[in-house]
């Protein structure tokens, strides 16, 4: 679940499939894909969403630089991923089309290791929705390009501290700027705002996913998130921890090639 992407060797990546003739192999029904090969990040929510389904076949990659590659040599027909890693991708590719409509929408979550405090955020989410200030934060999610403008929220509390850790490498929902000790995404933007609510100070803590359960478990954080879906959900609560209400919806798309020539600036991604 690790978000941050793996720049290949080449810092442009250009593909040209190698077959003398080339027609797109459009997705027309996106709950009968007819056998097609569809590559996903392993252990993104793409991967719980699609895996088990009979009409086609899916080829799981550790690296999204990997899984565009296989598309451009035609090794896959399509991939799948959420709309703000589409957006991101729009800006620095070519050749590629989204297929609608959406496959699932998801949500992203925090994960507690106090049922109390998990409770807390909760009922504060829920009067939060009915705001100005959540409608804002909607607006800006739906309107994202692929450049993540931060609001410049300030954080107030000075109560108790809770020790938050996040996945560093999941631009735009969370992460650090260069040079920037404060974190930034929209993930953090509610937790924020709940924060200054109920007079919490944050103590966020960068990491990857697997290290941010470990501690949730042991009590070394408070709190963990960052890109955590709630198709996680039911494997978190499994752990004996809490997980919060959705926070907002983000539709999930296949993305396939449109034309022979497909390219993608991966170090463009990266920065």
């Amino acid at each position: 679940m690790f978000r941050k992407i793996v720049i290949s060797l080449l810092l442009l990546l250009s593909i040209s499939a190698c077959q003398k003739e080339w027609e797109p192999n459009l997705i027309t029904d996106i709950n009968d894909l007819q056998g097609r090969r569809v590559g996903v990040n392993l252990s993104w929510e793409s991967d719980y969403i699609l895996t088990g389904r009979k009409d086609m076949e899916l080829f799981r990659y550790d690296s999204t630089a990997d899984m565009i590659l296989a598309l451009g040599y035609d090794k896959i027909d399509a991939i799948c991923m959420d709309e703000m890693m589409w957006k991101l991708m729009e800006n620095y590719s070519s050749g590629l089309i989204r297929i609608e409509p959406d496959v699932k929408k998801t949500s992203y979550i925090w994960v507690f290791n106090d049922e109390k405090l998990r409770n807390e955020f909760n009922e504060f989410l829920k009067e939060f929705k009915k705001t100005d200030d959540y409608a804002a934060f909607v607006k800006r999610e739906k309107e994202y390009d692929g450049d993540y403008v931060d609001p410049g929220l300030p954080l107030t509390g000075n109560g108790r501290k809770l020790r938050v850790a996040f996945d560093v490498g999941g631009y735009p929902r969370s992460f650090f700027n260069p040079g920037d000790s404060d974190p930034k995404g929209f993930d953090f933007e509610p937790l924020i705002y709940f924060a200054n609510a109920k007079n919490y100070q944050l103590e966020p803590v960068g990491t990857v996913y697997d290290d941010a359960m470990l501690g949730i478990r042991t009590g070394n954080y408070d709190l963990s998130g960052g890109y955590t879906s709630t198709e996680y959900a039911p494997e978190i609560e499994a752990l004996g921890l809490y997980v919060s209400d959705p926070m907002d919806e983000i539709p999930i798309f296949f993305v396939q090639k449109t034309s022979r020539e497909m390219s993608v600036d991966l170090a463009a991604l990266e920065e």
